[in-house]
This record gives C-alpha cells, sequence and structure tokens, in this order.
C-alpha cells in the first residue's frame, strides 16, 4: 500500500513538472490506434515494435480509447508486479541477511524517479517475464532440479523477445548461468531452447495464417537490428539525467565489496545480477532506440547493490538518514534533470487536423490532437517498403492500404508522393498539390 502512494505522489510531482509525451509514448498510443482501425502490424504498418507488445497496445486503446492516463495506470500496475517478483525471488533466495521489502521499495524509488521508466514500453513490458525467469533460474541454482524450470525459463524468456527483439540476449545470460552454476543436463537445455522457440513459433504461426509471416520477419527480427540508430535524446543527456543512478550504483557496489560477508550461495546469486548487469548494457547497444526506457533492464541490479548498501549501514543515525537523503535526492535530482531536458525535446502538440491527413514519413507529431492515418511509423521501414513500389505485391498491397485510409490530405515529407503518382495513375487523377510537399483530394 506505501509503494502504491508513493508512486501516485511521484507521479503528480512529475504531472506537475512536465507536461505533454515523448515521441515514443505518442507512437505506442497511436500504433494502438492505427491497429483498432482494422490494419495490419508490418504488413499494413511500417515499424518494427513487438507483436505482443503491439496486442496490448492495440486492446488497451480498443478498451479504453486514446488516453496516457490508461498507458500510465497499466505500466504502474506492471511496475508494482515486477517489484513483488523482484521482492520475492531475493528473499526466497536468502540473497540478504535480514528479510523486509526493502528491495521492493528501492525498485520502486528506482522506476518512479525517471518518467520513461514509468512508461509503457516494450523494454518494461519484456522486463517482466526476464524478471519471471530470473527467478527460475535462481531456483535451478539452489539445486532445485525439475524440468519445469528449464520449461518455464525459456517461455518466458521467449515472449519476453517477442515483446521486444533485443532481450533475446538475457536467452544466452541465462544460459550462461545454468551451466556455470548447476549441472545442466543436455535434455534439459535442449528444453531449455525449444521452449525458448516456442513464442516465436506461435507468433510465425499467427502471420503466416495473415499473410504476413514475411514482412513480420523482415520488420521484426532482421531490420529491428539492421537500422540505424534512432534517439531524441543525445548522450550527454542521457548521462546528465542518468548520473545520478550511476553515482547510487558505484558506491553500492563498493559497499557491498568491501563489508559485506556472503554465503557460497549469495555469492552465486551476485554473479547471476552480473551476468544480467551485462546484459543490459548488451539490449541497449542492440536497440535502435537509444532513449532512457532502454535502461529499465539494469534496474534490478542496481536495486539489488542499493539494498545491501542500506542493509550494511552500521551506525543508527545513518540507517535513519542515508535512505531519507539517497532517496529524496535521487527524485529530486532526476525530476529537475529531466523535466529541464524533457521539455525542450517533447513532442510538439499540433493543430487538431479538420480533414483526414496522411503523413508520408515519422513525424507523428501531426496526430497528437487528430486520428491517426498512417502506416509510417519508422523512417527506416517507411523507405524501404515505399521503394519497393517497383514490385508488383508491394505496389498492390500499398495501394489497397491507400483507397481503405482515404486522405482528404497528404503530407509527403520524404518525397515520394512523385512516385507514388507516376506508379498509381488513379491517385494522380485524385490529388492535386496544394502546397509544399501538400496535397488534397479534389473533390467532384
Amino acid at each position: 500500500m506505501i509503494i502504491f502512494v508513493l508512486m501516485v505522489i511521484v507521479r503528480l510531482v512529475q504531472g506537475y513538472f512536465i507536461e505533454g509525451q515523448s515521441y515514443y509514448e505518442l507512437k505506442w498510443l497511436l500504433l494502438g490506434e492505427w491497429l483498432n482501425q482494422g490494419f495490419k502490424m508490418y504488413d499494413e504498418t511500417y515499424d518494427y515494435t513487438g507483436p505482443i507488445a503491439v496486442f496490448i497496445y492495440k486492446y488497451l486503446f480498443w478498451i479504453f480509447g486514446r488516453t496516457s492516463f490508461i498507458h500510465y495506470g497499466f505500466s504502474s500496475i506492471v511496475i508494482i508486479f515486477q517489484a513483488g517478483i523482484f521482492n520475492q525471488l531475493l528473499l526466497k533466495n536468502k540473497a540478504y541477511d535480514e528479510n523486509g521489502y526493502l528491495p521492493a521499495f528501492l525498485y520502486m524509488i528506482l522506476m518512479v524517479s525517471v518518467p520513461d521508466f514509468m512508461a509503457l514500453s516494450p523494454q518494461l513490458l519484456s522486463l517482466t517475464f526476464i524478471l519471471l525467469a530470473l527467478r527460475n533460474v535462481l531456483r535451478r541454482i539452489d539445486n532445485q532440479v525439475t524440468d519445469e524450470l528449464f520449461l518455464n525459463s525459456g517461455i518466458y524468456i521467449g515472449i519476453a523477445t517477442m515483446i521486444y527483439l533485443p532481450s533475446m540476449v538475457f536467452f544466452l545470460v541465462f544460459l550462461f548461468a545454468l551451466i556455470l552454476f548447476s549441472t545442466a543436463v543436455t535434455r534439459r537445455l535442449l528444453l531449455y531452447l525449444f521452449s525458448f522457440l516456442l513464442a516465436f513459433s506461435l507468433c510465425g504461426l499467427y502471420f503466416y495464417w495473415s499473410g504476413g509471416f514475411w514482412n513480420f520477419v523482415d520488420s521484426y527480427l532482421v531490420q529491428n537490428l539492421l537500422m540505424n540508430t534512432e534517439s531524441v535524446l543525445s548522450a550527454t543527456d542521457i548521462f546528465v539525467i542518468c548520473v545520478g543512478f550511476f553515482l547510487i550504483f558505484i558506491l553500492s557496489v563498493f559497499k557491498t565489496w568491501s563489508s559485506a560477508r556472503l554465503t557460497n550461495f549469495q555469492q552465486k546469486i551476485q554473479q547471476v545480477i552480473w551476468l544480467m548487469f551485462l546484459g543490459g548494457i548488451a539490449t541497449f547497444f542492440l536497440s535502435n532506440e537509444k532513449s532512457l526506457h532502454e535502461l529499465v533492464f539494469v534496474i534490478p541490479v542496481i536495486a539489488y547493490f542499493w539494498t545491501h548498501y542500506f542493509i550494511l549501514l552500521k551506525r543508527r543515525i545513518f540507517k535513519f538518514l542515508m535512505p531519507l537523503l539517497l532517496v529524496f535526492g535521487l527524485l529530486t535530482f532526476s525530476i529537475y534533470s529531466y523535466s529541464n531536458i524533457y521539455n525542450e525535446l517533447k513532442v510538439v502538440h499540433n493543430e487538431t487536423q479538420e480533414s483526414p491527413t496522411m503523413i508520408l514519413g515519422a513525424n507523428l507529431s501531426y496526430y497528437t490532437g487528430s486520428k491517426v492515418l498512417t502506416p509510417c511509423f519508422n523512417t527506416h521501414l517507411t523507405n524501404k517498403a515505399l521503394k519497393g513500389l517497383d514490385y508488383y505485391n508491394s505496389a498492390s498491397n500499398f495501394y489497397q492500404l491507400f483507397l481503405r485510409a482515404n486522405p482528404e490530405i497528404i503530407i509527403d515529407e520524404i518525397g515520394i508522393m512523385p512516385k507514388i503518382t507516376r506508379r498509381f495513375p488513379k491517385i494522380e487523377e485524385t490529388y492535386k498539390v496544394v502546397g509544399q510537399d501538400m496535397y488534397r483530394k479534389i473533390n467532384n
């Protein structure tokens, strides 16, 4: 209950200092709206977001409509659930000499300190299943030997990968942990592998039935890793916002190494946590989105060492003051730095478009006050799809999509409209140039 109240208070403070929404938050809202109009993911949507994540966005829009409040509410539930899992897996495996809810509390503090961590991102959703897999891996290292542990671990990581592709690195992280810290037989390792592939197989089967299997493979599994990095924040901005986390991490690690007396099993847990840290760094470099929500995978690692730091404090005055100073300082600094940087980079709210408008480009800010009417959610995939208009299947798919969207106005940000009008004479007859890169439907 205290954790929930804390989250509400911090979120209200953030809402007071930080207005608007980030580019990615807007994108996830618009994806749900676009798919609810009956358009298919990957075939008729030029984006790389994971299939399970877009399924969640689609049905949140279907139930509640386009509202950021619902996304924040749902993400808050997810974070509370994650904090519970994290606290349970550490206490059940006796990672500390003291029991309590301190790991969950610190996990929550870290999550709510930066608004991007609380966004309903694919990364946040994926982390839920990574923590569930971690719980099973620690049980196995504790010499609990059942096929179920390997089966469930593979399934959890497979689901995480179908939400957010770079999280597939945790398959290798936990495989290495199982081999290094336990006597895993080949049969169980193969079970781990096949269960990991189960989520991909089910998603692939769904897209095969809907006729979009190869677009799913190309957009999500191939181009997702090959496209250039995109970011609304510079490396300096990210460092400034996260410097408080970095200092807490270094301080906590130093305190743990210098003062903690760990049992053999506690040392193994710490080594697995370090492997998770390497996995979190790897996901950041594999991702084409260099933004703050990429860093949620290292939050459990920081929370683990931060808990050690508080437990190892000896003097009563330090035990009372240090948690207050660190928690308050982290929240204040992160919100202050984030608001100064974020308010300069937030999505600009555009005027509501009176006529249905299709944007040929990835500038989604046009739709902050209007109904989304574009398949273009990523510049790289948009360019790749529209360059394929010389081929019959690609041209046919785009033409059918265009007819269903039936825009009144077209704003061409990537200079592709001349090629479209040459390829489809009917479109050329229907639309006229009314301004620079702007076309309007001719009403007879």
